[in-house]
């Protein structure tokens, strides 16, 4: 059996999927240094992996990272390649990330989205990268059935720390302007506010007040990652009309959990919620808040007063993610990709 190896597992995704490796093929956790164990933040190191020859690896496989290893390797990407920023790109070491992704060690360069692989070919291939080493192979999330729904309330599911980034402030104001007793909303989230869209501190202040006032809104802060799924799996719909994200895998988590969806129209959503089928994407970028709120509202509305719509939505999430992010549709691909790396 080949073994594949690879370094931290940081996000739940990539637990799920390397704990269940294709066929004849098996994952192991390489040796390398705990750069983000010891809180070290310079992107360079964060993304670069030198592994230590203390355990056998036909072929390493990283998420984001450059491998300085002389020997096979595949890199998954969801943004943009080097990860270095704000290094800039004349930097000599920005120029041997570049190098080392267009060497023939670098077998291929796994894209999450058809839209990420876009934003990169240009560029890398302009620096020497083969673009016929560049393909798609979307992220795989686990199916989970239904759970038992409070009979007598919808319930209106959000999740992220980022919440002003994902359009938590618009959300509010949907949740608001539905004036349904019988709809509830769930927040998981810190209340961050981290990157991409900066709020006023009235806009603050009025998003903390308005969680704090409303009983029909439960926050739930620092809930574990099961909790979230079992969350889900009770919820009726979930809402996150991201402004700016690599991905939003948790979009794709609530599909598998079989609810639809209201998301923006931006980055990687578009191949990931079919429109009018699973639920429905809306335009962000330039669009007044109070305009997206008025939308999400509508949507939601429309959910709650026809269940058939609401059954075929969630139904039809279940088919996509079987369709295009199922771990077997993942495997498959993957076992073609390291049999062809590995000659």
């Amino acid at each position: 059996m080949r073994v594949v190896g690879i370094s931290n597992r940081t996000r739940y995704w990539q637990h799920y999927c390397f704990s269940n490796p294709p066929e004849g093929y098996r994952y192991s956790r390489m040796v390398d240094i705990p750069w983000h164990v010891l809180h070290i933040e310079r992107q360079f190191l964060a993304h670069t992996k030198l592994f230590f020859p203390l355990k056998p690896a036909d072929l390493y496989h990283t998420y984001n990272s450059v491998v300085a290893n002389h020997r096979p390797w595949v890199i998954e990407v969801e943004s943009y390649l080097p990860r270095y920023k704000p290094m800039s790109e004349r930097n000599p070491l920005f120029q041997w990330g570049l190098r080392r992704l267009a060497d023939k060690d670098c077998k291929w360069l796994l894209f999450t989205s058809h839209h990420t692989l876009g934003l990169n070919r240009d560029k890398l291939a302009a620096a020497g990268v083969d673009p016929a080493k560049m393909t798609v192979i979307y992220r795989a999330v686990e199916q989970y059935l239904p759970g038992a729904k409070d009979p007598g309330r919808f319930t209106v599911l959000f999740a992220g720390n980022g919440f002003y980034r994902k359009g938590g402030v618009e959300l509010l104001k949907a949740f608001q302007r539905l004036g349904r007793p019988d709809a509830q909303l769930w927040i998981v989230s810190n209340l961050e506010v981290d990157w991409g869209v900066f709020p006023s501190a009235e806009d603050i202040a009025w998003a903390e007040r308005t969680i704090a006032e409303d009983p029909r809104i439960t926050l739930h802060r620092g809930l574990p990652h099961a909790g979230l799924l079992q969350l889900m799996r009770k919820a009726h719909v979930f809402v996150s009309t991201t402004f700016s994200d690599p991905f939003n895998n948790t979009i794709l988590e609530a599909m598998g959990a079989q609810l639809p969806v209201i998301c923006s129209a931006t980055s990687s959503l578009p191949e990931v919620v079919q429109e009018g089928r699973n639920g429905w994407l809306l335009p962000v970028a330039g669009v007044p808040s109070d305009a997206i709120a008025d939308r999400i509202a509508e949507h939601v509305r429309q959910l709650m007063d026809d269940p058939a719509l609401l059954a075929r939505m969630g139904a039809e999430s279940l088919a996509v993610v079987r369709e295009k992010f199922d771990l077997r549709v993942r495997n498959q691909r993957l076992v073609a990709l390291y049999d062809q790396a590995l000659g």
